[in-house]
């Protein structure tokens, strides 16, 4: 028998339930206890990596922890950088968690690493800027020093000045792989000396040992790597600290020992504090396939083994795409590493193309850089100034462009504030961090030549002002500090550069200095400061010697804050019987506009 309930019956048994579960509330499991606590809390999204991707249960067990701890409603929000390949099972996760939960999984070891995702995020407003006390110039620098602190806006032509952090790497050990070099060329030992500084290692193979500190090359190339990097006049970072490993002869053995010689000298400093160890190797040399005949595969091997293995603990190393005319693919190891895949690959290599600055060819490729999707940046090449071997200097027609960029990468790391910024406790990630900044800072001289994105050191000519004396070190003068105090009379003015404050300047060299008045005029040349009163106000403005920069309109001028002496009592009222009737423009003054013969430059009137 089938008992068939009227819908009028059923309708009241429902209402009847709602009504009972109104007046006696259902108590709470814990769970759902759980579940609102949790649901209050703020949910972020966190990245989480394995300890180790090629083990598959840590993969396994992370994806059952963020299953158990991730609130149903988000799961699908889970993403999983599954590889499955070269060895690797899931490269990291991003997934939405509260932060007690996320505190929990920090204890889980299979986890390497949990943090919030946003706090990985490159933020392009951190991009350092030296406060002016802190910047140095190099007066009438080399157009190949210029290049390295070009801002954008700013053609080469129009400054003068290479603008730098006085730091310029002071405190970091730069590893120099080369031929060698001459300790005793002046551009090495003027200034700060970083002949002085530097130590020597010796890459022994190919011929007789031996221990000279010496350049084995002809026109001196280790020497020239030595200078692009930190001499005098031409180096990018000129306080960093050497270290010269010498290849004893033009051999890949000699070269390869170098490298092993680095690896010994590096790893105890790297194991004093392997947290914040670091170092730039620069690498200025490279040897074809066919070159190294029956040796390539395990000198290919071995020196992978050994690169990667600095790499892991914090050393980063730069090396030039190569030369060959005509330009060619690379064809050249070790830069060839950067175009491996899988373990055979080292993808944080820093590999550097050359383009011309001189000629009026700013920003186009060289014509012997050696080019490949993988080149990473480009710096200066042809015609560069640097010393040689013999003592003296010379123009280098080959590549120069990675000892530049080890320069750079050394000058970066020299301003604590871009050290502190880019740092991580693994090894690999602080590289990476470094090469990510150099890139970022990088920009295109020239888009009608090709998207070569070259060095800068983030540094503005125009924020280092003309230094208070003319005895400074020419290479390292002081820029001036300035500090402005808006004045407090404003009035509406027609020109085109006058300054909207005033500001006092403090020389950064003299103890205890004059201050006097500077005129700020968007980059117009200023040839003084004038002044005028008006109705017992004094206004103050830029005289300038040069083109106008402001386009011709309303501007604003502020005065300087008026002193009792500044302050005259207004003129008594004098009424001109020449004067036109009152709403009447003046004769030789047109309605509504400013008189150019007026002999005030301020021009002061109803619509000026």
């Amino acid at each position: 028998m089938h008992l068939v309930w009227p819908a009028v019956v059923f309708s009241l048994l429902i209402n009847v339930s709602l009504q009972l579960d109104e007046s006696h509330p259902k108590k709470q499991s814990t769970d759902d206890v759980e579940l609102e606590k949790r649901a209050a809390e703020l949910v972020e999204l966190y990245s989480i990596y394995p300890k180790d991707a090629t083990v598959k249960t840590q993969a396994d067990a992370i994806n059952q922890l963020l299953d158990q701890y991730v609130l149903p409603a988000n799961k699908t929000d889970i993403y999983a950088s599954e590889c499955n390949r070269h060895g690797m099972w899931t490269l990291f996760w991003n997934a939405p968690l509260t932060e007690s939960k996320a505190d929990i999984l920090k204890q889980d070891p299979n986890i390497g690493y949990i943090g919030k995702s946003n706090e990985l995020e490159y933020d392009p407003t951190l991009n350092y800027a030296a406060d002016p006390s802190d910047l140095r110039r190099q007066k009438y620098a080399a157009e190949e020093m210029k290049f390295l602190s070009q801002p954008p806006e700013l053609s080469l032509p129009n400054f003068e000045h290479y603008v730098y952090e006085e730091s310029a790497g002071r405190g970091v050990n730069v590893y120099i792989s080369d031929t060698g070099a001459n300790l005793a060329n002046q551009e090495l030992t003027d200034g700060s000396n970083v002949a002085g500084r530097v130590r020597w290692l010796f890459g022994q193979g190919g011929g007789p040992i031996n221990t000279d500190q010496v350049d084995l090359h002809i026109d001196g190339h280790g020497t020239c790597m030595l200078d692009k990097i930190g001499g005098y006049r031409y180096g990018v970072a000129k306080n960093v600290n050497p270290i010269v490993a010498r290849a004893v002869h033009n051999h890949p053995d000699a070269f390869l020992d170098t490298v092993r010689q680095i690896d010994a000298d590096y790893e105890p400093i790297y194991n004093q504090d392997p947290r914040t160890a670091r170092a730039i190797i620069n690498m200025s040399w490279g040897f074809p396939a066919d070159q190294l005949r029956g040796i390539k595969d395990a000198w290919v091997n071995e020196l992978r083994t050994l690169m990667q293995k600095l790499i892991s603990m914090g050393a980063t190393i730069v090396i030039p795409s190569g030369n060959a005319y005509p330009n060619k693919e690379v064809d050249k190891w070790p830069a060839l590493f950067a175009r491996e895949e899988g373990n055979n690959g080292i993808p944080e290599l820093i590999i550097v193309g050359g383009i011309e600055v001189y000629r009026g060819r700013n920003g186009k490729l060289w014509d012997r850089s050696q080019t490949a999707p993988f080149v990473s940046v480009y710096a200066p090449s042809f015609i560069i100034n640097c010393a040689d071997g013999k003592g003296g200097m010379r123009n280098r027609l080959e590549v120069t462009a990675a000892a530049q960029v080890s320069g750079m990468g050394a000058y970066f790391l020299g301003i604590p504030s871009i050290r502190d910024y880019l740092h991580d406790d693994n090894g690999r990630n602080r590289v990476t961090k470094l090469k990510d900044h150099i890139l970022r800072n990088s920009w295109v001289r020239d888009k009608t030549a090709g998207d070569f994105n070259a060095i800068y050191n983030n540094e503005d000519p125009r924020t280092c002002k003309k230094p208070p004396s003319d005895d400074d070190d020419e290479v390292a003068e002081p820029c001036q500090v300035t500090t402005t105090t808006t004045g407090a009379n404003d009035v509406t003015v027609m020109g085109d550069c006058f300054i909207d404050t005033y500001t006092t300047v403090t020389p950064t060299n003299h103890p205890t200095p004059t201050p006097e008045l500077q005129c700020s005029c968007a980059g117009a040349m200023v040839a003084g400061v004038a002044s005028t009163e008006v109705m017992g106000t004094t206004y103050t403005w830029c005289q300038t010697s040069g083109p106008p920069v402001y386009p011709t309109g309303m501007q604003t001028v502020v005065s300087p804050p008026a002193t009792a002496e500044q302050v005259s009592p207004p003129e008594p009222t004098v009424e001109d019987p020449t004067a036109p009737p009152p709403g009447e423009p003046a004769p030789g003054k047109p309605e509504g506009k400013c008189n150019s013969d007026d002999a005030s430059p301020l021009n002061v009137g109803n619509d000026c």
